[in-house]
């Protein structure tokens, strides 16, 4: 009987330790997968930052709103739209224009006929794909 109860506190030891241990390799784990994790996030929100680019000092962005009027009609633009909503809403341009100065930025600038067929009336910028400025030429 003495060595059953010895074998059987054996046992139970052994158990309860096996799981401390495992219960203490798991709560270190979490920690450093938290922490990669976190740390992905970050990059992850640093680089989105890095892509929107042009913020204001509060951290807002600085968004202006364009009210182009055409011959399909008026059409409403605003500042980091990307190229292919621009198109969709203004049509294919009479001209483009495509700069890269290095520096990781790409400068294009898309020119449309308006109802002067001479001359170009809206001249519309974009950086890195965004929508950057819009010109308008007015014959007053």
């Amino acid at each position: 009987m003495n060595t059953f109860l010895k074998i059987s506190l054996g046992f139970v030891l052994g158990v309860v330790s096996t799981i401390g241990v495992l219960y203490i390799i798991a709560a270190t784990q979490n920690t450093e997968e938290n922490q990669l994790r976190e740390e992905i996030r970050m990059k992850a929100l640093k680089n989105l930052n890095q892509s929107l680019g042009d913020f204001d000092e509060d951290g807002q962005r600085n968004i202006q709103s364009f009210e182009l009027t055409t011959k399909k009609g008026i059409v409403k633009l605003h500042t980091y739209m990307p190229k292919d909503s621009v198109q969709i809403l203004m049509g294919r341009p009479q001209s483009t224009d495509i700069n890269d100065y290095g520096y990781g930025e790409a400068h294009e600038t898309w020119k449309y006929k308006g109802t002067n067929k001479y001359v170009d009336e809206f001249t519309i910028e974009f950086i890195n794909g965004k929508l950057k400025s819009v010109n308008q030429f007015k014959d007053h």
